[in-house]
């Protein structure tokens, strides 16, 4: 079996972490293993939604420390090694879910900011413990933590290396759907057949300018919009998505 799990069913993609006997810890096969996963779904026109889980009890508990003493190279390898994979996943095109149960410390947590949407069990555990070693977090958590709950929510949850369920989540702004842990995965499965419904080319479009809404200025993000917006009148998906709409 795998350490990451990759399925196809329709159009609907599912990356599993499978180490589910150490609570889904990531090692550098599992960050190897992302990294291949998610080449492979970036190329799969037929693929519009991601579905990012855990196998098991857990998310998954961070960075898997005992695997780090058999890496191969510098400090600098090794964090553009478990890198790769996250920044594979942040830039896919259509949109992507992480379904979020147990712990989701660290590496974990980053995991699923890296998606677009987060379903959290209610009773989840989440936080970015890197400060206990002395180090911060290098997997996107630094970044993308502080445009979802704010720079001062951020400041305290890395420092403090604060650990919050997912009720507490949802308040910040990190979770978009959180549900008693028994409801989790159906809730992920109707976020996820919703998200894989046309129009696609406007979804991902949106999702480009959200994503990238931070690094341009008012006006530069409006001819952005307005480039997108003649893409979509320009797809075939827009005299069907107002079909659709006044059929309703």
């Amino acid at each position: 079996m795998s350490v990451v799990e990759l399925s196809f069913s329709g159009p609907r993609a599912d990356l599993r972490l499978n180490r589910p006997e150490v609570l889904n810890a990531m090692s550098l096969e599992m960050f190897d293993r992302l990294s291949e996963v998610t080449d492979q779904i970036a190329g799969r026109d037929d693929v519009h939604v991601v579905v990012v889980s855990g196998a098991g009890r857990s998310f998954s508990s961070g960075i898997d420390l005992s695997s780090l003493g058999g890496m191969a190279g510098t400090p600098e390898d090794m964090v553009a090694r478990a890198q790769a994979g996250f920044r594979k996943l942040a830039a896919l095109r259509m949109p992507t879910i992480a379904a979020v149960q147990g712990h989701a410390y660290g590496a974990g947590l980053q995991l699923a900011l890296m998606c677009d949407l987060r379903v959290v069990a209610e009773d989840a555990s989440l936080g970015l413990l890197e400060m206990r070693y002395g180090l911060i977090p290098d997997l996107g958590g630094s970044t993308r933590l502080p445009q979802l709950v704010g720079a001062g929510r951020a400041k305290r949850m890395i420092m403090l290396a604060e650990r919050i369920d997912g009720l507490r989540a949802e308040e910040f702004g990190l979770a978009e759907v959180v549900v008693p842990a028994a409801q989790l995965a159906a809730a992920a499965d109707d976020l996820a057949e919703r998200l894989a419904q046309p129009p696609h080319a406007a979804k991902r479009l949106a999702k480009g300018l959200i994503d990238s809404a931070h690094l341009v200025s008012q006006s530069d993000g409006m001819d952005a919009e307005a480039a997108a917006q003649l893409q979509c009148m320009s797809s075939p998906e827009f005299p069907e998505a107002v079909t659709r709409s006044l059929q309703r």
